[in-house]
């Protein structure tokens, strides 16, 4: 197309790469990748599955247990793409901690956190090695004769068995 006999500026024409490979990426989905599934979707914009997976394989080499992504794909992920994301921990597991899925989230920045994230404790972490030492060596100085229960936590005294109004009387 011609403005008056002079070609347009071609710093001026539309940049159809871009649309492509967002073409691309929605007609080949989501990476089917098993190590995906610690990854809560959607990804920001920009960062490929495929640029995620590298980070994972650094990550995990890292620290092989997924609990700790939080704080190890973050470096990873700059690496890979020497921009900063933002990782969140978006793990669940039922109140008994049998069930448990790991998984983070990654962001491009803080927008849309509720304000209350940044202000609440950070009990998320997966627990440290030392934890459990601590945890016995507390027990162990407490000694062997320490209750095993808290004082006041006692069970109630079983119920007396109930008699039947037809039976006769002992007295």
């Amino acid at each position: 197309m011609t403005d008056g006999g002079a070609p347009l500026d071609p710093a001026r024409r539309y940049n159809r790469l871009p649309m492509l490979k967002s073409l691309v990426r929605t007609l080949k989905g989501p990476s089917r990748d098993p190590r995906m599934t610690h990854i809560s979707r959607p990804l920001p914009r920009g960062l490929l599955d495929e640029q995620v997976l590298a980070a994972l394989e650094i990550a995990l080499a890292r620290d092989p247990d997924p609990a700790y992504l939080v704080e190890t794909l973050p470096g990873a992920l700059h690496e890979i793409t020497g921009h900063d994301y933002e990782v969140l921990d978006r793990s669940t597991h039922d109140v008994t901690s049998t069930y448990t899925k790991t998984m983070v989230m990654i962001r491009d920045g803080s927008v849309g956190i509720w304000p209350g994230h940044a202000a609440r404790a950070y009990p998320l972490l997966a627990r440290d090695a030392r934890h459990e030492e601590t945890r016995a060596a507390i027990a162990e100085a407490a000694g062997a004769d320490a209750p095993a229960r808290k004082a006041g936590w006692e069970p109630p005294p079983a119920r007396p068995a109930r008699r039947d109004p037809g039976a006769p009387d002992d007295a």
